[in-house]
């Protein structure tokens, strides 16, 4: 499944880079997930909790940033593995930072996700709906988080 998109913040692009690569700030704004441990700089494991059409599960998951160039881009790959189905997925993200004057950014991204085992069973509609959920969730909940700290 692919996903991309943009959106405007009202905020500086160093403060989105910022935010972005504060671990647990970025984490706070994905429904979900849990029990965050930083591994290194560029590394870090957890759990997230989803539910796709009638199946709840809970991924545990290592994310790694790939590639980072401050404050325009930011690349990361995760693994995860749901502990109830044995489904596994892998994703692998891109986001872009574009200053739109001093008080405004353009974040585009787009994400790759590969689903296999049970879940992926229910089909691709269902998870691609989840998905897009998720997604919008996370960037109302980041755009809302930093613009409440820029305020």
């Amino acid at each position: 499944m692919n996903y991309k998109g943009k959106i405007e913040i009202d905020a500086a692009a160093l403060d989105v880079w910022e935010f972005v690569l504060d671990v647990d700030k970025f984490a706070s704004c994905m429904p979900g997930v849990e029990d965050l441990v930083r591994v290194d700089d560029k590394t870090f494991t957890g759990k997230m909790r989803a539910k796709v059409g009638p199946i709840s599960g809970e991924f545990v998951f290592e994310a790694q940033i790939v590639d980072a160039e401050a404050p325009v881009k930011l690349t990361a790959h995760v693994e995860g593995k749901d502990t109830l189905t044995n489904s596994t997925m892998t994703s692998d993200i891109e986001m872009n930072l574009a200053s739109e004057g001093d008080t405004k950014t353009e974040l585009t991204y787009s994400a790759t996700v590969d689903v296999q085992g049970r879940l992926a069973i229910i089909g691709d509609m269902v998870l691609r709906a989840t998905g897009a959920q998720v997604i919008k969730e996370f960037f109302k909940r980041l755009r809302n988080q930093i613009t409440g700290e820029a305020a």
